[in-house]
């Protein structure tokens, strides 16, 4: 929370982190610098860098974790964490659809971490902001979020107006 700070959402996606139920993964997410995610039930799949890199890769590795059955949104999921969210990003951490327990940019590319138990997809983030405040109804009402979901229209205007509220005064002088 230390470093040079502007909030700028040209070009930047908005992403709904959820660490864990009752947000038990955020203080080692802060005290470490990242996010991570992962799939259900402790299921793996593995290095998404080499598993992607052979065409129809991740539909393998997920429907041997799953004995080819499906889980749902678990492709995109991983694909959208290891291919779409960039450097700049900005994600939303949420207790639940309790509380939001922090904002933060992206900071680094993907990488799988094999020293944690689980939730093993991993990206560097800057946590800007661990103000605890109430989730806003307009996006619990939503009802679509995942582990780590985009945030697109009409929500994203919600979510710019969440950032900013939160982080008003953070972007100046930092």
């Amino acid at each position: 929370m230390t470093t040079e700070f502007k909030l700028d959402f040209n070009g930047k996606r908005i992403w709904m982190y959820w660490p864990g139920t009752k947000a038990c993964q955020f203080k080692e997410n802060v005290e470490k610098g990242f996010m991570a995610c992962g799939l259900p039930d402790g299921r793996e799949v593995g290095d998404l860098n080499e598993i992607m890199s052979v065409r129809g890769g991740l539909t393998a590795a997920l429907n041997e974790a799953y004995d080819y059955g499906r889980i749902a949104g678990g492709e995109k999921l991983l694909r959208e964490f290891a291919n779409v969210m960039k450097e700049g990003d900005y994600v939303i951490a949420r207790s639940d659809f309790d509380y939001i327990v922090g904002i933060g940019v992206v900071t680094g590319d993907y990488y799988y971490d094999e020293s944690r138990p689980n939730f093993k997809h991993c990206r560097e983030v800057e946590w800007i902001s661990t103000e605890r405040l109430p989730f806003p109804d307009k996006l619990k009402k939503s009802g679509k979020w995942h582990r780590v979901t985009n945030i697109d229209t009409p929500l994203r205007k919600i979510a710019e107006q969440l950032i900013i509220a939160i982080c008003a005064g953070k972007d100046e002088g930092m």
